[in-house]
């Protein structure tokens, strides 16, 4: 599943900016990928998407979120994510994410506190900071 839905979510933006190697794209993704880091994210009782997280004392790194193309726009990436921002605001830490620059997912992270903090290649970076999360 959670390979099905990167390709699925990322596919799309990600031709749009660089050349979309799909035998690479999923050698990678397996090499990265940890379950041990991530959670399914259940809507209604159906698995609709995942999310992967490192968390240290310095910071949060969101390192992927996905919600399935059918289940985008009803709120349930804001609902979720709401969540997390409310899990992670007791640490006291910022949280780090990076977008794919033609990504309309920036639009929700922007909405929840989130601003562009730097670049890289096709990619912003973004940041939350811990006064943000009180």
């Amino acid at each position: 599943m959670a390979l099905d839905l990167y390709v699925a979510t990322m596919e799309p933006y990600a031709a749009e900016l660089m050349t979309w190697d799909d035998a690479k794209q999923r050698e990678s993704f397996a090499s990265q990928w940890t379950t041990e880091a991530s959670e399914v994210i259940v809507f209604e009782g159906q698995a609709i998407g995942w999310f992967e997280a490192q968390i240290t004392k310095t910071g949060v790194l969101l390192q992927q979120f996905f919600i399935a193309p059918d289940h985008q726009g009803k709120g349930i990436g804001t609902h979720v994510l709401e969540h997390l921002l409310a899990r992670w605001s007791k640490m006291g830490v910022p949280i780090f994410l990076t977008v794919l620059k033609n990504n309309p997912a920036r639009r929700l992270y922007e909405r929840l506190g989130f601003v562009v903090v730097g670049e890289v290649g096709v990619k912003f970076q973004m940041k939350r900071s811990a006064a943000d999360l009180c």
